[in-house]
């Protein structure tokens, strides 16, 4: 059997992974995501434009299909039933299902914007750090440091869109 280090870092995040649809493609898919948010740390591969139709075709499809499969195994009652939690009052539980829904509906966008924010920000800081790396050898020992800092955010931030994703599966 044929093992690398691609072998090894996929390994390990499959076990990181849990929720899902639990297939093949799922966890690829997030592995594909955690490389694109980690490639962004390589000079001269961070573009605006190209960052956000990354996140539009990586993350979005992801929780439609979610969304897709919780409607499809069960039914329309079931789906929204699994938004009130049990042992809710009945007569707030139409307010909380409510609630639940626009939280549901709002977390795509909240998916979408927090990585494409943060991810941006440490881009173009660095970048501008960057620029003034000539004047002083501080800053240059700065950048270093925060190399490192921003894969750790890409990291969490990574993190945090497979957790969200699978608490929406669950809830």
């Amino acid at each position: 059997m044929f093992v690398s280090r691609l072998l090894s870092v996929y390994s390990g995040v499959v076990s990181v992974v849990s929720g899902g649809l639990g297939d093949f493609f799922y966890r690829v898919v997030l592995f594909v995501l955690l490389v694109g948010f980690l490639g962004l740390r390589l000079p001269y591969l961070y573009g605006v434009g190209g960052f956000s139709v990354f996140i539009l075709f990586f993350i979005f499809p992801l929780f439609l299909g979610l969304l897709f499969s919780r409607l499809l195994d069960g039914s329309l009652d079931g789906f929204f039933s699994g938004f009130v939690p049990q042992g809710t009052p009945m007569w707030i539980a139409p307010f909380v299902c409510l609630a639940e829904t626009l939280s549901y509906l709002v977390r795509p966008v909240v998916l979408m914007i927090r990585p494409f924010v943060n991810l941006s920000i440490g881009a173009m800081g660095g970048y501008v750090l960057g620029m003034m790396c000539f004047s002083s050898f501080w800053v240059l020992v700065f950048l270093f440091v925060l190399f490192f800092y921003e894969v750790f955010v890409a990291v969490v931030h990574w993190f945090i869109v497979c957790s969200i994703l699978s608490f929406s599966e669950d809830h």
